[in-house]
């Protein structure tokens, strides 16, 4: 679950549905994607790794590239 903080409102039973059926994989997968994006070797190699033999994690991978791309007007550079 998300920390509360001043900037939050309250949340819908869907949305907190939602976090709670959240994939367990997932924060892995963005954790390695922001330190990939800062030029982490070992996130860039294990990201290699596991986006070569799951694709799934590759499918969520360039959905979070091509968001953080949009955020920053830019077209991300894929792993």
């Amino acid at each position: 679950m998300f920390s509360p903080s001043a900037w939050d409102v309250e949340v819908s039973p869907e949305v907190s549905a939602a976090e709670q059926d959240r994939a367990p994989w997932l924060d892995r997968l963005v954790e390695l994607h922001v330190l990939a994006e800062h030029g982490d070797l070992a996130a860039i190699d294990a990201a290699t790794r596991w986006l070569g033999s799951d694709a799934q994690a590759r499918r969520v991978w360039d959905e979070i590239d091509t968001l953080c791309a949009g955020v920053r007007g830019r077209v991300g550079a894929p792993i």
